[in-house]
């Protein structure tokens, strides 16, 4: 029992030294897999589109065939996945997960040689030395670098995740401009065919001695206002649709297609003060700079322990003209007499401090810019239905008006041509003022920092700590 006993010690001690070891020349994994999993799980948690960075881009089209209609939905899940711009953003987080990594490992220690030949042949008797010297002032800074390094990694997954949010904005403007340019151009269209059917019935009446060719030339030239505005809107809509598809990772894809128009309507806060909490506890980018701030602050401890920049120790070994071996420690310090290090510490707390503001800005941007979205969202949308539910039913019922007075034969059909022009006019301004409602939304959205429904993420969970 004894001797199992006494071989245990050995073991545990054995096992103690390896592990302290390890620790000290770094354990932390190279594998950035978990940190993209966590940006990709904040940008599903606010937009709710899952995105998996682990696996690479699409080269061809695999969840939407190109020409049946796009939805919003799939346009962001593709253009997570496959943009090229944004994944160039997400290699930062593994370049982190590397400086991180970093930070925990010792320098290599130093193994020096000397071997001096005899300046008399004769003597016949070489110099041999060696010593290996191992610096041990970063172990002292090294748990600082790591708090350094961790909260920059930090800081790279939220501002990355960011990016990705602002990407799911400008898919979700461009496929409502397109949905809505959709819309309004055929609105223009049929337009168009009721100028013509109205030019019909005008010509009608100057042959007929109640009209006069003013009166025609006046609908010909409204026609080719109407001819204008076809070809500025089948325009704008081909180059959003190209846009789009960049967006999405295929540029070069057929942009013969059309957006689908479900689920376009975006919710909008209760008020304003609801917009301005979400803005606090939701916005990545305002989140990102207080990892920052933390990571200046902690260069700043590691500055303040840095006074005595080398430090090492080691042993050295020599054999002597006399063929007589040495062998003994040796000590290498820095005597901090000119360069005590304070011009690095002033500089280190003057960054620390200036981090610390810019976190502050960044916050009151982000109050600014959730306040400004909600007055633009909330007045979009009070527009939008003041002509969805006051100015269309108004038309409409002119529109019915001037067709029973055809049918009772106490008009003619010029007025009711007009009524019904006069409605496609305000139902083609709802539809401007419906997208103008539909983008303002999205960027509300993104002002608060996410969808306005998301739970909200308090700052201990956006600023998750990984320690190796």
């Amino acid at each position: 029992m004894n001797t199992d006993r006494n071989r245990s010690v050995p073991l545990t001690r054995a096992s103690r030294l390896a592990a302290c070891l390890a620790a000290l020349g770094g354990c932390a994994s190279l594998d950035p897999a978990e940190d993209y999993r966590r940006a990709g799980g904040l940008v599903e948690e606010r937009s709710g589109s899952r995105v998996d960075w682990t696996s690479p881009w699409s080269e061809t089209l695999d969840e939407w065939d190109g020409s049946s209609p796009l939805t919003q939905d799939a346009a962001v899940r593709m253009s997570l996945l496959n943009n090229r711009q944004l994944r160039a953003e997400v290699e930062r987080i593994a370049e982190s997960r590397a400086d991180l990594v970093q930070a925990g490992l010792l320098p290599n220690p130093v193994l020096s040689l000397t071997l001096r030949a005899p300046v008399d042949p004769a003597d016949g008797v070489w110099f041999v030395g060696a010593a290996a010297v191992q610096q041990l002032t970063a172990i002292w800074l090294r748990d600082g670098k790591i708090r350094a390094a961790d909260a920059r990694l930090n800081e790279t997954v939220l501002d990355v995740s960011d990016r990705a949010l602002r990407l799911v904005a400008d898919v979700r403007s461009t496929h409502a401009r397109i949905a809505f340019g959709q819309k309004e151009l055929e609105l223009t269209r049929e337009a168009e065919a009721l100028v013509m059917e109205s030019i019909d019935a005008m010509g009608r009446r100057v042959t007929g001695g109640e009209a006069t060719s003013l009166d025609t030339a006046r609908l010909e030239q409204q026609l080719v206002s109407f001819e204008t505005e076809e070809a500025d809107l089948a325009r704008a809509l081909a180059k959003e649709r190209r846009r789009l598809l960049e967006l999405m990772g295929f540029p070069a894809a057929e942009a013969d297609w059309t957006a689908s128009d479900a689920n376009l309507v975006r919710a909008l806060p209760a008020d304003e003060a609801t917009a301005i909490a979400l803005a606090r506890s939701q916005r990545l980018d305002v989140a990102a700079s207080r990892a920052l701030a933390e990571a200046n602050a902690a260069d700043l401890s590691v500055e303040e322990r840095n006074r005595l920049k080398e430090f090492g120790v080691g042993v050295d070994f020599e054999r002597d003209t006399d063929e007589t071996y040495t062998l003994g420690p040796v000590i290498e310090a820095e005597i901090p007499i000119f360069d005590t290090n304070e011009a690095q510490i002033a500089k280190a707390g003057s960054m620390a401090r200036a981090a610390l503001a810019t976190s502050e800005a960044v916050a009151h941007r982000a109050i600014r810019e959730a306040r400004a979205a909600y007055v633009e969202a909330t007045e979009a949308a009070i527009l939008a239905g003041r002509l969805r539910n006051v100015a269309v039913p108004l038309g409409e019922r002119v529109a019915e008006l001037a067709q029973r007075g055809v049918t009772a034969g106490v008009s003619d059909t010029t007025v009711l041509l007009e009524a019904r022009r006069d409605l496609l006019e305000v139902r083609r301004t709802l539809t401007r003022r419906e997208a103008d409602a539909a983008v303002a939304a999205v960027e509300l959205e993104y002002a608060v920092g996410g969808t306005v429904d998301a739970p909200s993420v308090s700052a201990g969970t956006v600023q998750k700590k990984e320690r190796p």
